[in-house]
């Protein structure tokens, strides 16, 4: 299984909302850096960050891909189905660095502002 099979294996069980199976693919003491935000370590924080969105599903879109000695990059389109039924997207470049199967750090670029717009009830 290559770095690339790992990240997009994790980003499927995500779409699927087979969360224990993602977070079974984040090392133990994996780094989740949303860039804006501070980082979190730990596959429960992870799922913590996660859990905050109040979504009934998710849609993550991979645009782009490219990998080079276990670092993932992927330009992609995360799309969130709210709680309240609107679907929210927002454009991200990721980075995911994966070691013997497993993703030891994660991070996401993209725009504050875009989403805290996008998250705005009403919006």
């Amino acid at each position: 299984m290559t770095a690339t099979d790992t990240v997009n294996a994790f980003i499927g069980h995500l779409n699927a909302m087979r969360l224990p199976e993602a977070w079974s693919l984040l090392a133990p003491d994996v780094v989740y850096h949303n860039i804006p935000l501070q980082p979190v370590v730990g596959p429960d924080a992870v799922a913590a960050v996660l859990g905050q969105i109040p979504m009934q599903g998710m849609d993550w879109i991979i645009l782009h891909s490219a990998e080079h000695d276990g670092h993932v990059l992927n330009e992609r389109t995360d799309r969130f189905h709210l709680t309240d039924g609107r679907w929210v997207e927002l454009r991200v470049m990721g980075i995911f660095e994966v070691f013997e199967g497993r993703i030891t750090a994660w991070r996401d670029y993209f725009d504050l502002g875009q989403w805290a717009s996008a998250m705005a009830p009403g919006a």
